[in-house]
């Protein structure tokens, strides 16, 4: 039987990516540096091993991978998050004969690059959001204004809404900016980037790929996020969008990418524009959602690994499709509408969480595995109380 290692265990897609390998036959095993998390929690899980934090101590994260490995005999390696870059950065730590499901380190490094991943669109004809990067702070506003406004600040690496900043005015846009560089003790070759504001809707469009030939790809509309209208969704539905299949295999085939990835998207209201503003080189949110209208992408691409293609069946479209609610972030909402001022805004998102509708199913809970979520709320009420009250904490050393 292969044994499989997910990292970044406290995440709910470690979480699914290991419900989904178990059950196909794999056995899986999980690590993090977390005591308290999902996958631990998990009764899909064989095992699961602690260890040092991926971003703040790369090297030694990697090299307690290896004795992971070797102590339980692991055949693929399977980072769940950014940690690849780590992975990949210090892969001779590794023993020699395992197999890492991850691209290379510069394909990674590329597709993690906001700045990067909107030229590479461009330069292969995929429609993307004008992007500017200042050579000094004076240089901000008139850039600023050059896009037009309103306008967007964001740090050239992050993800779940991190790092973004709409700014209403030149002037805004210039502090913000210089904030972030400030906070972040950010060099200019990583300073942030000001890209045009288009308005839409936010889409996104996960797929699997071999040497640039899109496999199988599944699109999802966001019908809700956690903080207003941006950041990592809670509530998601699958969405027919040719255009966006389209504009996936030509970025695929630009990137001859091949393994998992994901493309997020913003659609004009009348959906007949859509441009691309960034890409997730590894396991997304809409995870759940995808396999539960049966796009099995952890299934597939372990197929593509050790059979080099996925099973037959791991890319069926159900007839019926579903959406996928995220309870702890349909509660991290909830919360930061009341604090904008919504005070029935906990009610309301209990009421979403206990009454979902029958077309619904859970990112983070089965009736057959329930601790996960108890995890999960644990680990996420932790984080809320060390970030002194925050509902998106933000790690430095994941936006520089």
């Amino acid at each position: 039987m292969t044994r499989i290692l997910i990292t970044y265990g406290w995440c709910r897609t470690a979480y699914v990516a290991a419900e989904s390998l178990a059950r196909a036959g794999f056995e899986v095993f999980a690590c993090d540096a977390a005591r308290v998390n999902m996958t631990r929690a998990s009764r899909r899980v064989s095992g699961f091993d602690r260890v040092p934090d991926p971003f703040q101590d790369p090297e030694r994260y990697v090299e307690a991978l290896a004795r992971v490995v070797e102590r339980r005999r692991i055949d693929i390696l399977f980072p769940a998050h950014e940690d690849a870059v780590a992975i990949r950065r210090y892969e001779a730590c590794l023993p020699r004969g395992l197999t890492v499901a991850c691209p290379p380190l510069a394909d990674l490094e590329r597709a993690l690059d906001k700045a990067d991943i909107v030229e590479a669109a461009r330069s292969a004809g995929v429609n993307a959001p004008e992007t500017l990067i200042p050579t000094s702070f004076r240089e901000v506003e008139p850039l600023a204004e050059r896009l037009g406004l309103p306008v967007v600040v964001k740090t050239r690496h992050g993800n779940s809404g991190k790092g973004v900043v709409l700014a209403k005015s030149a002037a805004e846009a210039r502090d913000r900016y210089e904030d972030l560089v400030g906070t972040l003790g950010l060099s200019p070759p990583h300073w942030p980037l000001l890209q045009r504001f288009v308005p839409g809707g936010v889409c996104g469009a996960c797929f699997l790929a071999d040497r640039g030939r899109v496999l199988a790809c599944f699109a999802e509309r966001y019908l809700r996020c956690k903080e207003s209208s941006f950041g990592t969704s809670v509530l998601r539905e699958p969405y027919d969008a040719p255009r966006l299949v389209d504009m996936t295999a030509t970025m695929a085939r630009a990137l001859q990418w091949t393994g998992i990835g994901h493309f997020d998207f913003v659609v004009s209201p009348d959906g007949r524009d859509a441009w691309l503003i960034e890409m997730n080189p590894r396991l997304w949110g809409a995870l759940n959602l995808a396999i539960a209208n049966g796009f099995d992408f952890p299934r597939g691409y372990m197929g593509l690994l050790t059979d080099g293609r996925p099973p037959a069946d791991a890319f069926r479209p159900v007839d019926a499709p579903v959406k996928s609610l995220w309870i702890v972030g349909e509660l991290i909402a909830g919360m930061a509408e009341f604090r904008r001022g919504d005070l029935a805004a906990p009610l309301k998102s209990l009421g979403r969480i206990v009454a979902p509708g029958r077309d619904c199913v859970y990112d983070d809970f089965r009736w057959s595995d329930p601790l996960p979520l108890v995890a999960a709320l644990a680990h996420y009420g932790a984080g809320f109380i060390r970030s002194g009250g925050q509902v998106n904490p933000v790690r430095r050393e994941m936006l520089q």
